[in-house]
Parts: structure tokens; C-alpha cells; sequence
């Protein structure tokens, strides 16, 4: 059981995090502009507020930095910038100084620059891809990596970059399968969820995803795990794809020449694995993802009354 301070708890990936911390009986301390519910201990503050955050380390023994500006929120791309690296900034400075032993950082595979006409160099793609990114927001996850390792290099702090596929939570389920459906041509078994109206985030090119809990457990497994690195980086995706068309067409699609497929048997048995590979997570920290893309569907298709 671990001291933990987790930032960005109210958000919707917060939300799963600390419950998943709260069921291994950790002792978690959320940080967060905004109330975060389900949490015994609150600091309502601002990331940008250096004061705040070094206060809240007071005790620590863990931190995992969720608090961001995310891909799919309108605002101007400095701000990308300015939230995401001077916060990641902020909270490494105050958990070094406070004797943290370790950060865990939400990072996104959108360091990868990865898009329908930018594709990978080769499939699978691992944690030793190049990192191209073309928006503010890929950029300043970049940055905080880049960071994260500098901090982590002078040897008092150990920090875990995690870097999270499409999070498939159910508020997003509808807008994906109409995409899905007029992009791919594909249809599922099961209702859409929802109300019919489209995703504000939109449809990664790759296909990747990973569920809400899954992506939960795997911040606590990065909490948890013996990892004798002072930065080490994960990829954490499901091992499929979140359509039913074949992924080494979409990777060709995308411009990918067929021959830079290393694992071509792979694909040729499994028509829609994943372009990720996130055996480095299920290696060294346990982790790997259950839950099918289709049954995400189903549960949100349920739990929506429909």
C-alpha cells in the first residue's frame, strides 16, 4: 500500500484510476481543478499553481500524473503547450524536491504522429518507433516525456511514462462506430450506443484502442511493479484492433509499403490485431488488456437502456 498522489482525478480516465488504486487499498490523495467524486481526500487547485502542487506532495510516496488538456478539447494550440508542459514541469520539480520515489506519467501514443497519411514505419509498432508529432498537443507530450526522462536522469526520481492508445469510454462509443461504419464499411452485431451524435475526438487512424478499466489497471501495475529503470516507457493498447477490417490494409491505406510488416504471419492469422505491440507492458509490469472492442459496445449498449 502506497501514499499516492493522483492529479487530474475528476477527469474521465481519473475516475477509473482511482477506483482501480482504491480497490489495491492504496491511499490516494486526488488533485484536480474541479471535485473529484469518489475521493476521501481532495485538493481542488490548479496544475499551473506551483505553490498548490508542492504542497500536495507533502508525504508522498507516488505520483500519478493524469491532469492535462486533452486532444480532443477546442482551444488554441499554445495552450497544448502551456498546460501540458509547464504542469508535467511543475509536478516533477515539487516530487523531486518532496522525496517522491515515483512518477507515473500519462503520455498518449500521439507522440508517434501517427495518421491516415503519416504511417508507421513498420508494424508492429513498439516503444522504439520514431516519435513525429504534428500537433500542439502530440508535441507537448513529447516535451513532458523528454522532460520526465531529464528529471529521472539526476538519479533521486524514478518516473514511468505510460502512453495510452484511444481510450474507448462509452461517451465516445457512438460517434467511433458511425466513423467506423462510414470509413471502414463495418458493422457490428449490437446497437450503437448513445445518442447517435458524433465524437468531438476524432477516429484514430490506426485503429488502436484500449478500454477505460483495462488503461486503469495498467497505471496501477505501474505503480505497483519492481522496475529497476529510472524512465521506462510502455505502450498501453489492446492487442486488437477496434474494427473488423483487416489492419494490413489499413496500415497500406495509410502509405505503409507491405514489405515493413515484420510480423506478416502475424497478421496473416490474426486479421485485425492491433498495429501496437504492448508485450513491453505485459513483460515488465503484468499487464495486458482483456476487453474486446465489441464488448465495450455491448456494455455501454446496455448500460445506456437502449
Amino acid at each position: 500500500m502506497s501514499r499516492i498522489l493522483l492529479t487530474g482525478g475528476s477527469g474521465r480516465l481519473g475516475r477509473y484510476v482511482l477506483a482501480a488504486l482504491v480497490q489495491r487499498r492504496h491511499q490516494v490523495q486526488t488533485f484536480d481543478k474541479a471535485p473529484a467524486p469518489g475521493s476521501d481526500s481532495h485538493i481542488r487547485a490548479d496544475l499551473l499553481d506551483r505553490a498548490s502542487v508542492r504542497s500536495a506532495m507533502t508525504g508522498m510516496e507516488v505520483v500519478v500524473h493524469l491532469a492535462a488538456l486533452d486532444s480532443s478539447v477546442a482551444a488554441p494550440e499554445q495552450m497544448f503547450f502551456e498546460v501540458n508542459v509547464q504542469g508535467t514541469w511543475n509536478v516533477l520539480e515539487a516530487a523531486e524536491q518532496a522525496g517522491v520515489q515515483r512518477v507515473v506519467l500519462c503520455s498518449s501514443v500521439a507522440v508517434l504522429g501517427l495518421a491516415d497519411d503519416r504511417p508507421p514505419d513498420c508494424l508492429p509498432v513498439d516503444e522504439t518507433h520514431a516519435c513525429r508529432p504534428y500537433h500542439a498537443y502530440g508535441l507537448s507530450k513529447q516535451v513532458a516525456e523528454t522532460t520526465a526522462e531529464c528529471f529521472a536522469r539526476r538519479g533521486s526520481l524514478q518516473v514511468v511514462c505510460l502512453r495510452p492508445a484511444f481510450i474507448a469510454f462509452d461517451d465516445l462509443l457512438s460517434g467511433v462506430v458511425q466513423a467506423l461504419g462510414e470509413l471502414d464499411g463495418v458493422r457490428w452485431p449490437v446497437r450503437e450506443p448513445g445518442d447517435g451524435t458524433s465524437s468531438e475526438e476524432p477516429l484514430t487512424a490506426t485503429r488502436s484502442y484500449v478500454g477505460p478499466e483495462d488503461c486503469a489497471r495498467c497505471f496501477v501495475a505501474a505503480v505497483e511493479a519492481k522496475i529497476s529503470a529510472a524512465y521506462r516507457v510502455y505502450l498501453v493498447t489492446a492487442p486488437w484492433s477496434m474494427s473488423p477490417a483487416p489492419t494490413a490494409e489499413r496500415a497500406v491505406a495509410m502509405g505503409m509499403p507491405e514489405n515493413t510488416v515484420r510480423k506478416l504471419q502475424h497478421y496473416a492469422d490474426h486479421p485485425t490485431a492491433s498495429m501496437f505491440s504492448a508485450r513491453r507492458a505485459e513483460r515488465e509490469l503484468g499487464w495486458c488488456a482483456r476487453t474486446h472492442f465489441e464488448d465495450l459496445l455491448k456494455a455501454a449498449t446496455a448500460g445506456s437502456g437502449s
